[in-house]
């Protein structure tokens, strides 16, 4: 079932309410893998090309940190941006249904039936107060 209306509907709801989003979960996620793939990084680099820094250890803390620290921001955000776009079904590529009264502050309420049920959905959106009944 889709509804559209060109103004928020307030009051009762005509559609099912939605589960609570999951996006701190994409974001601990995303930012846990940005730190270890930061760290990762940043050792493997270091101890692969071993260049003396004025006494400091191959592996510092201080310069892996700073690459830790960046990419495990950019592992949340990326994370958070795909959760987003995952959680809002976005792109819709299927093609929904339209009618020109949405325009007009009319309410569009898109039913999937099978064949044989259209008689009683068509009854029922009518008992409802409906002024245009189309198939698709």
């Amino acid at each position: 079932m889709e509804a559209m209306s060109s103004q928020p509907i307030h009051g009762e709801g005509i559609v099912p309410q939605q589960p609570a989003t999951k996006l701190r979960t994409w974001a601990l996620v995303g930012a846990a893998l940005g730190l270890v793939g930061g760290f990762s990084l940043a050792t493997i680099t270091a101890l692969n090309y071993p260049l003396v820094k004025g006494g400091m250890p191959i592996v510092s803390l201080w310069t892996v940190g700073l690459i830790t620290y960046e990419t495990t921001m950019l592992g949340a955000v990326l994370a958070a941006l795909a959760g987003l776009l995952v959680e809002l079904r976005l792109p819709n590529f299927k093609n929904l249904p339209y009618d020109p009264s949405v325009v007009d502050g009319g309410v569009v309420l898109a039913v999937s039936c099978p064949e044989g049920l259209r008689a009683s959905v068509e009854s029922a959106v009518n008992a409802a107060g409906a002024s245009n009944v189309n198939w698709v």
